[in-house]
């Protein structure tokens, strides 16, 4: 997460998917290539068996999927903190969909750091913001490690919105 502007009537945080749409991209383009093999492509598809031919198509199929669902499910989220409107527009960006919702910013009870651990036990982080009706909505999608950063990026967000 980082904040992109800060005015004494704005402030914008945007996090960004980041290397996973390249990651997600990689999976369809790779096992695209085989799917269009399949589809006629390859010179020597007769030389396969029925068996081998439903195991191909079953691998690179779930490879094209595997690749949509990562760049899916990664969106990039834009936050902003709008005094002029006393609203906070939080705005998903992703493959194939675009939300966006708004809260007043009295209604903002807490911006709070959420702590995990990865597979190897290290500490990873997210962000949300905590509601006074005790809904909680994410400002990151993906857990990062940069402890420090999100909380100098909250502190700045809590100045601004006065809960400092």
């Amino acid at each position: 997460m980082k904040i992109t502007q800060h005015t004494i009537t704005n402030l914008i945080a945007k996090d960004s998917s980041g290397c996973f749409w390249l990651i997600g991209l990689f999976f369809v383009v790779i096992a695209g290539t085989f799917v269009i093999g399949l589809m006629g492509a390859f010179n020597n598809l007769n030389e396969l068996n029925q068996l081998e031919q439903t195991a191909a198509w079953s691998i690179s199929l779930a490879g094209v999927a595997a690749g949509i669902w990562i760049i899916y499910s990664n969106p990039a989220i834009k936050s902003d903190f709008d005094k002029r409107e006393d609203v906070v527009k939080i705005n998903r960006k992703g493959f194939m969909k675009n939300e966006s919702e708004q809260y007043p910013l009295k209604e903002i009870d807490d911006i709070v750091i959420n702590e995990s651990k990865d597979d190897d036990g290290d500490p990873i982080f997210s962000v949300d913001i905590k509601l006074n009706s005790g809904k909680t909505i994410p400002l990151t999608k993906t857990w990062l490690r940069n402890k420090k950063d999100l909380e100098e990026n909250i502190k700045q967000i809590k100045d601004f919105l006065g809960k400092g």
